[in-house]
């Protein structure tokens, strides 16, 4: 076995073009580690530390930092009988099955016989009042039926709109919806609700060659058009979306339909959720995909936030790492996280000076209207500044809320939501607090939902997703070998910040650089450790803070440097390899 773990080392250095991948802190049982000097395999630790060389054809995309590219053997033959770097990157990673979703009970139909005499109706009902038109046609959705009519020569659109209350009368329903005119046609549109409503069940979505053959960077399967067609976009391209709707008009399933479509279509390497639900029942069976999908503060067991001071630190930790990602973009001189990737997938960033591989980052906030409330509008200006500027980075939000009012959703929340869904709200003025218009008060329930994005309005049945559905995916992700941990995010300083709260096993990897430079000058600047190794300043008073937790240097005092505790460098490695 060891032999042949020496003859795939040498097959993988030998392999050109390469890219570096560093392996470390793989557990093996017997406690043979390699020695990379001579190439051969020793007993005198727990640990194996290679530097492996793999070819830039591969995807490098999980070359994530809060990965530490670690992961643990449990079985020294079956796992040396794969190349390391096959573990690291998750390759055998397998996606969701379609089967695990429920299967259509019925396609969307409609009876040709009782559309004719529909149209026969509204027809009569039209002419009773006065209102002639020259032709008419019926398109059948899962939820309504749209009638397109145009107007005799002569007819005013007012007058038809006027109709309202007595078209819904002839045909008996609560309400119809008039569109007069419909955009980008010469006729007037009437919505009436259809008697047997379809359910749009998530696997037609999934299943849908428009959902297979898309390339986008994060697509969202939400439902069905009135005209049957499949309405899916790209989040990425929104670049957020918010969600508002009275109760028990479908806004958790809105919300679990749009995480399955991107763990149907993302790799783990891909896409970080970032979950929090402060009534801690929506979001909670996510947390068995913790180290697939999730990403958490360093600190605390539970991945999924349900607390209103943690939900605050992780908003601030997620505008450091956003702020981080900036730094890493301009370093790499590129202007989005997709040209980055492409830089790093070519091997035109060497990870030895920092640059790895950024996922794509979603925030997940389920009853936003509550998270404000309880957090006394702490939370308003982290998500603002992640709203404004985190696109670029590849930072993206979903925030839904059931009360819709003008003190929760403000003016700097909506105006960097391009991306609205309404489902049924109980007044006019909380469609206009979403929507900017009226309408979302007239719908059917039941995931009947207006959508807008970039002020253009569109009606959409949305897609039906069951728990036990979202259970079985998730079931089936959790099953798979994962990372060793969620992807961790960058520390947060709070008021009450305490250096024994530091996790030092989670140190930054420049921090025995700068013990070492801070110790040779004798002077704890944080300033100086920026200009010695091109840092930005939240990362350098990151690892500033964690050299004090680790007892090198004093607690800052004011403008003055700290002072250094260790005054040799025999001292100092002597802790740094016990910190090891």
């Amino acid at each position: 076995m060891l032999d042949w773990f020496r003859k795939k080392l040498q097959m993988v250095r030998t392999s050109v073009p390469v890219e570096r991948v560093l392996a470390d802190g793989l557990a093996v049982e017997n406690e043979q580690i390699l020695d990379e000097q001579n190439n051969e395999v020793r007993v005198e630790g727990t640990h194996l530390q290679a530097e492996l060389l793999i070819p830039t054809s591969k995807p490098i995309n999980v070359l994530s930092q809060a990965h530490n590219a670690t992961t643990k053997i449990e079985n020294e033959t079956s796992t040396l009988a794969k190349p390391l770097a096959s573990i690291i990157t998750l390759d055998d990673y397998v996606y969701p099955d379609i089967t695990l979703l429920k299967e259509p009970e019925n396609k969307i139909s409609f009876d040709s016989t009782e559309t004719e005499e529909n149209k026969s109706m509204l027809v009569k009902a039209l002419n009773a009042f006065g209102v002639s038109i020259q032709t008419i046609t019926a398109t059948v959705g899962p939820t309504d039926t749209l009638y397109e009519v145009v107007p005799a020569v002569g007819v005013r659109i007012a007058k038809i709109v006027k109709l309202k209350e007595d078209i819904a009368l002839a045909f008996n329903v609560s309400t119809v919806n008039i569109i007069a005119p419909i955009p980008g046609k010469g006729t007037v549109g009437i919505s009436v609700p259809n008697r047997v409503r379809q359910t749009v069940c998530m696997r037609s979505l999934i299943d849908s060659d428009l959902f297979i053959t898309n390339r986008m960077s994060l697509p969202i399967a939400l439902g069905k058009r009135s005209d049957n067609t499949d309405y899916i976009v790209d989040l990425a391209t929104l670049p957020h979306l918010l969600v508002a709707g009275a109760t028990g008009q479908g806004k958790s399933i809105g919300i679990n339909a749009i995480i399955v479509s991107l763990l149907y279509k993302k790799h783990p390497s891909e896409l970080k959720f970032v979950m929090i639900d402060t009534k801690q029942v929506e979001l909670i069976v996510y947390e068995a995909i913790e180290k697939h999908f999730l990403a958490k503060l360093p600190f605390g067991n539970e991945a999924i936030v349900t607390d209103e001071t943690r939900a605050i630190s992780t908003l601030n930790a997620l505008c450091i790492e956003m702020d981080n990602r900036y730094e890493l973009l301009r370093d790499a001189g590129v202007r989005n996280i997709k040209d980055y990737q492409s830089k790093f997938g070519a091997g035109q960033l060497d990870t030895e000076r920092g640059y790895n591989y950024l996922p794509y980052i979603v925030l997940v906030i389920d009853e936003f209207a509550d998270l404000v409330t309880r957090s006394g509008g702490k939370v308003e200006t982290p998500l603002t500044r992640l709203a404004q500027i985190g696109r670029a980075v590849g930072i993206h939000m979903i925030a839904s809320t059931q009360h819709p009012s003008s003190e929760v959703i403000t003016s700097n929340i909506k105006a960097n939501f391009l991306g609205r869904i309404a489902f049924k709200v109980t007044s006019k003025i909380n469609s206009r607090t979403i929507l900017d218009v009226s309408g979302a008060e007239m719908l059917l329930g039941n995931g009947d939902m207006l959508i807008s994005i970039n002020n253009e309005l569109e009606r959409v049945q949305c897609a039906f997703v069951s728990s036990v559905e979202v259970e079985k995916v998730v079931e089936f992700i959790s099953n798979q070998p994962g990372y060793p941990t969620a992807l961790l995010l960058p520390e947060h300083e709070t008021d009450n910040w305490d250096p024994a709260s530091i996790d030092l096993r989670h140190r930054d990897k420049l921090f025995n650089e700068c013990a070492r430079i801070v110790v040779q000058m004798q002077s704890g600047s944080t300033s100086n450790i920026q200009r010695r190794l091109n840092l930005g300043y939240n990362r350098a008073g990151r690892i500033m803070d964690q050299l004090e937790a680790a007892g090198i240097v004093s607690i800052a005092n004011g403008s003055k440097a700290r002072e250094v505790y260790f005054k040799s460098e025999f001292e100092l490695e002597q802790l740094l390899k016990s910190l090891e």
